[in-house]
């Protein structure tokens, strides 16, 4: 995968991920529910019952993450410190992806919370897959060898 490419895709799913965190957000923090909200219909984050880590939603955490991704992957297209932002992007795909599974496997299998339709953690887990795809990808498709500078010996006396 071409590194423009890789960085325009996690581009677009952090955008999305922003979108659908921020919405969560608002309608966790200042509407009622999110199961309230106009997207009920396709998006489900568990009924009334909030999630909170440290007294805030968890859709707010979510929404700082895919900040730092699309924040890092306008970084990497706007320099040449491909490495740096590639290491950090597979970071924090991988914490993403641990994130939206584990919450996840608990507002499921724990809470047994009741959906409607497609839990939000859902979502996030696929977004943060693909994050983490694309920053696999790219980076085992491009040689992060440094160029060496050429080596020269030593006049002869």
């Amino acid at each position: 995968m071409k590194l423009r490419t890789a960085y325009n895709t996690i581009l677009i799913l952090a955008s999305l991920g922003l979108l659908l965190s921020g919405y969560l957000s608002y309608w966790n923090i200042w509407g009622p529910s999110c199961h309230q909200g106009p997207l009920s219909w396709l998006v489900s984050c568990g009924g009334p019952q909030k999630v909170l880590i440290f007294g805030l939603p968890t859709c707010v955490y979510g929404f700082f993450m895919y900040l730092a991704v699309a924040t890092t992957a306008v970084i990497g297209l706007t320099t040449n410190r491909h490495r740096p932002a590639f290491g950090t992007l597979i970071g924090l795909g991988a914490l993403g992806t641990a994130f939206a599974g584990g919450l996840m496997l608990y507002e499921i299998f724990v809470l047994k919370l009741a959906f409607t339709t497609v839990p939000a953690c859902v979502y996030g887990l696929v977004l943060y897959l693909g994050i983490l795809g694309a920053a696999l990808a790219a980076r085992r498709s491009t040689s992060w060898t440094q160029a060496q500078p050429p080596t020269t010996s030593p006049p002869q006396v």
